[in-house]
């Protein structure tokens, strides 16, 4: 059985996912979520980064910085 052969095997074999219609009965649960989600995300993304992720990121700067000077030489 060749590689292309297999790979239709197993794609067949795997259940296919239903897409949702656009507009419908689920409409409303699904901005729901997402807002739920949304609210969720903006509270993860307003906490202040950690001091040594600063540090790391910094160091990588550096790092960045001193390579691509010293492969311009």
């Amino acid at each position: 059985m060749s590689d292309r052969e297999k790979d239709k095997d197993v794609q067949s074999s795997q259940p296919q996912r239903s897409q949702a219609p656009a507009s419908g009965g689920g409409g409303g649960v699904q901005a729901a979520i997402g807002k739920q989600l949304k609210a969720y995300y903006d509270d993860v993304a307003s906490e202040p980064v950690p001091d040594r992720f600063l540090t790391l990121l910094d160091a990588l700067d550096k790092a960045e910085s001193a390579s691509k000077s010293s492969s311009r030489e």
